[in-house]
């Protein structure tokens, strides 16, 4: 695929589809990541978003990795040819000769 494609599918498909639909939950998800790192921040420490947001593109790259693509794939892979070999068929019985 050429970058222009890409860049064009990001911009016009992708983002716009995840805007719509993923903000507001992973919104929550990311806030409840960094209410998780604040807990383990010293006092006085200096909150960074960078790890939270390693952490997240981590864990999204799992997800995909793990639930989303290998269903698509198995949508896109063709389906499964059944022949059945002579070997397999049933015995086909002859008919008998009449004296």
């Amino acid at each position: 695929m050429s970058d222009d494609l890409a860049f064009k599918i990001q911009l016009g498909v992708i983002l716009p589809k995840m805007k719509e639909k993923l903000t507001t939950e992973l919104s929550s998800i990311v806030e409840d990541v960094v209410k998780i790192v604040q807990a383990g921040n010293r006092a006085g420490e200096v909150f960074e978003m960078e790890p939270v947001k390693q952490i997240i593109l981590k864990d999204f790259d799992i997800f995909l990795t793990d639930c989303i693509l290998p269903e698509i794939e198995r949508k896109l892979a063709p389906a499964p040819v059944e022949e059945a070999s002579a070997a397999e068929a049933p015995p086909v019985a002859e008919a008998s000769e009449a004296p």
